[in-house]
């Protein structure tokens, strides 16, 4: 095979691997007045592809197509051994507006379970994957 048949192969595969990416699942958490919906990309790491938070009738959004809220962005997400942590930001990335903290909790029905906080307000969630 020669040089431009190899990078041909190449490219075939990392585009293989994008399409592969764009698949996705999700994360649904609820709790006593709280609303947790994460759409994840199928990726060897935590890439949050959008968010709906809900805490006590304030709603958050990443975009209009995952509901209607005050507009957030993903600031960090990081998942391991223990759980999956993510931060969402204002858009101007300024401040930490919703801080979610889950660990696996072994239960199939409700496979993580952690906290939701905005500004001085927690509360408690179970999630399911979809």
């Amino acid at each position: 095979m020669n040089k431009v048949s190899r990078s041909l192969v190449a490219i075939a595969g990392v585009l293989a691997l994008a399409t592969g990416a764009q698949a996705s699942e999700g994360l649904m958490c609820s709790g006593e007045g709280a609303t947790v919906d994460v759409a994840l990309g199928r990726l060897v790491i935590v890439g949050v592809l959008g968010a709906y938070v809900e805490l006590d009738g304030t709603a958050y959004s990443t975009g209009p197509e995952r509901g209607e809220g005050i507009p957030i962005i993903t600031g960090q997400a990081f998942g391991d051994d223990d759980g999956i942590k993510i931060d969402f930001v204002d858009p101007n990335i300024e401040e930490i507006l919703i801080k979610v903290r889950l660990t696996y909790t072994g239960n199939e029905d409700e496979p993580l379970a952690g906290t939701v906080t905005i500004g001085e307000q927690t509360a408690a969630i179970a999630c399911m994957g979809g």
